[in-house]
């Protein structure tokens, strides 16, 4: 089992103020969850996390602590924290939330869209046709987790986009291990024009056929990747 003692590229560290420092650590490490910074199953180390953002131990296990309370860490028999390792059952369920909320909040937000907003969002997708094109998948995951919250921020609607980022946090670090050559970021990146296509002509139906499109490629990989469904009852400590 990797201990997070090693450099991680997506965790940025360096530039977190003394105010409100505790809520900083929790938003870095929630964030680098989500854009697939971590593996499943991957330990955490409060005294490792600390000493890449900078901080002092504290602020890194109160934020651990905050996210074992939302599920995503769980607790080992040797009193260690590691990310949650989705069974498939988990996952389907994940899955079929994510095409309801997620088609939910796209198709809202085209609706809401201002040109200010539809340029932020080209932006992002030209960041993210270049992280596909590079084939570097950190920072793809990023742009990527980007691009999408991006999105669902203009619906306007917070607890809709609350509830897409828990799923995301559960989800994140899977998405991670189905990213592994340019052939399937190219793929994605199809739904991605598709999408942006569809935001451009206000066409909010056909922006969430292609969220749900982009969502379902995606997670036939994904899902390949996962454990039997025995084996996660009761994971053994490598």
């Amino acid at each position: 089992m990797q201990d997070v003692s090693e450099p991680h590229p997506g965790l940025n560290g360096g530039n977190l103020q003394r105010e409100s420092l505790q809520q900083q650590v929790f938003d870095n490490l929630r964030s680098a969850i989500m854009s697939g910074v971590f593996r499943p199953g991957e330990v955490l180390s409060s005294r490792g996390l600390a000493q890449q953002l900078g901080v002092s131990a504290m602020p890194v296990r109160e934020a651990l602590t905050r996210l074992t309370t939302e599920g995503v860490l769980q607790n080992t028999p040797s009193r260690t924290l590691r990310l949650r390792v989705l069974s498939p059952s988990d996952f389907d369920e994940i899955t079929a939330i994510r095409f309801e909320i997620e088609g939910m909040a796209a198709e809202r937000a085209c609706g809401a869209m201002t040109t200010a907003d539809l340029a932020e969002i080209r932006a992002l997708n030209d960041a993210l046709t270049a992280a596909a094109s590079s084939g570097d998948a950190d920072h793809y995951l990023k742009a990527n987790a980007d691009y999408h919250a991006a999105i669902y921020r203009v619906s306007g609607w917070p607890l809709l986009v609350g509830m897409i980022e828990r799923l995301w946090l559960m989800v994140g670090p899977s998405i991670r291990m189905s990213v592994p050559d340019r052939a399937h970021m190219a793929t994605s990146q199809e739904f991605h024009d598709q999408i942006m296509t569809a935001l451009d002509a206000r066409d909010g139906k056909t922006v969430r056929a292609a969220i749900v499109d982009d969502i379902s490629t995606a997670a036939r990989d994904i899902r390949a990747s996962l454990a039997p469904e025995a084996a996660h009852p009761q994971m053994k400590e490598e």
